[in-house]
């Protein structure tokens, strides 16, 4: 095993897992930023009010792990 081998597995070891907390966070920010964009009023206008809110909340932050 090369140098770059040990050194990728030894990074993948010491990542800690994403916390709930963090995502949550991350998602609060993204609905708040497509709320603040031109996107919400087109949103609101296909849809309404209530559907465009539904579809708000059905964007979710998704957090992958690095390779």
């Amino acid at each position: 095993m090369g140098k770059g081998k040990r050194l990728k597995n030894r990074r993948k070891a010491t990542k800690t897992p994403t916390s709930r907390e963090f995502v949550d966070r991350l998602t609060q920010n993204f609905q708040k930023e497509i709320r603040n964009s031109e996107l919400w009023e087109q949103m609101v206008e296909q849809f309404g009010e209530e559907r465009a809110e539904e579809i708000l909340r059905e964007c979710k932050a998704e957090v992958k792990p690095g390779e």
